[in-house]
């Protein structure tokens, strides 16, 4: 008699080349390579405005910046799924590793290849940007060993933020980290490339920028900030939810069904809410909608989302005011930086349509059509800035 066989393991589904090229394009999440091409837009047009630009640079910092995010982009796809965070409750779209077309074998593999290159490109950035322009003397090399501890900070943040026992993506420190490199480090060190010396301009352009950065962030954060919270994911959006769900509960605490009614019209409605007209409504509604209105529960869960868009609306209205200060900071208080800085605030008319959207937008299902419009907005008025800092 035959020995038996052991039974082989099921062979993965296949997937044919125009799926598995689709998977790849979408994990690459191109809607985000602009905003992450931002910072050396800003740094350029600040180097242009101070007679340092250089265009050999200005290529190198720009593939480094975009490779840095695409880092970024298939790190979260890696290490959410291998921390269980992308599985049927994920709010959004369902991406290529959830789906079982890109492996975690391919995306390990994919990340290593992509951190080596980046790291090789960036030690090439360096040495191009310091062979040239200003002369450093005896601080080149403090310098350019600074830069590349830099860089390997940066290609490390792109990776850890959810990748590893501790990712600091669970933290709620997610935020800060793409404010600090996709803002701060991409101006203040880009333009410190092209011109070898600091100055406070680029912090103010890179704080300017690196806010919109968060805000983008914190979008995707509000949409998947109840399930981030049950499975331990950390962030500022729920945090913030969770705070102002707590200060809800105080504050309905003795309260009557009538005045809980009235708080949830004025969370949801607005404080020139008709109330009157509010309660009508909801009475037509039937006994759903009045148990709805006036639940404390309600209250509490409007209050975590109005906290939530309240941080949101201060990063952009924050980020406005700083590239208009960036701007007098490196042209001059005249009649002409008036003007440019009146250029920088009509190119943020997108950006402010998205933000008063994604704030105004209660279905956290319906929050990812905003970030798009978030992102781009927010490439708007940089790229202007940098154009009106470097018109002479």
């Amino acid at each position: 008699m035959p020995a038996l066989q052991p039974e082989r393991p099921a062979a993965p589904l296949a997937h044919d080349a125009h799926e598995v090229r689709a998977a790849w394009i979408e994990a690459t999440r191109l809607r985000t390579l602009p905003l992450a091409a931002s910072g050396s837009l800003v740094a350029a047009g600040i180097a242009i405005a101070r007679g340092a630009w250089r265009p050999e640079v200005f290529a190198l910092m720009l593939v480094v910046s975009l490779l840095l995010q695409v880092i970024a982009n298939f790190a979260d796809d890696y290490g959410d799924l291998s921390h269980g965070l992308d599985d049927e409750t994920r709010v959004g779209p369902r991406r290529g590793m959830q789906r079982g077309i890109i492996t975690p074998a391919q995306m390990k593999r994919a990340l290593i290849a992509l951190c080596a290159l980046t790291f090789a490109l960036g030690c090439a950035l360096i040495a191009v940007a310091f062979s040239g322009g200003p002369a450093l003397g005896t601080d080149a090399m403090l310098a350019a060993g600074i830069f590349v501890a830099l860089g390997i900070a940066a290609i490390a943040a792109a990776v850890l933020y959810t990748v590893g026992p501790h990712p600091y993506g669970y933290l709620g420190l997610g935020d800060i980290m793409s404010f600090v490199f996709f803002g701060l480090v991409a101006v203040i060190a880009g333009t410190f490339l092209y011109t070898h010396a600091w100055d406070v301009a680029p912090l103010v352009a890179g704080v300017a920028l690196g806010l919109p950065v968060a805000a983008v962030m914190n979008i995707n954060n509000m949409r998947d900030s109840l399930a981030d919270a049950a499975k331990g994911k950390h962030t500022i959006a729920n945090r913030l939810y969770a705070a102002g769900a707590h200060a809800g509960e105080r504050w309905v605490r003795g309260r009557t069904p009538g005045e809980i009614s009235g708080m949830v019209a004025v969370l949801e409605r607005g404080p020139h809410v008709d109330l009157a007209a509010f309660d009508a409504e909801v009475t037509a509604e039937g006994q759903a909608a009045i148990d709805r209105a006036r639940s404390p529960q309600t209250v509490a869960a409007l209050t975590g989302e109005s906290y939530m868009r309240a941080y949101h609306l201060a990063l952009i209205y924050a980020s406005l005011a700083l590239f208009v200060v960036a701007t007098f900071l490196v042209r001059g208080v005249e009649l002409a930086t008036f003007a440019r800085a009146a250029a920088v605030l009509a190119a943020s008319y997108p950006l402010m349509r998205a933000t008063q959207g994604a704030c105004h937008q209660l279905d956290h299902e319906r929050l990812d059509r905003f970030m798009a419009p978030t992102s781009l907005g927010t490439v708007l008025p940089a790229a202007v800035f940098a154009i009106v800092v470097a018109l002479g």
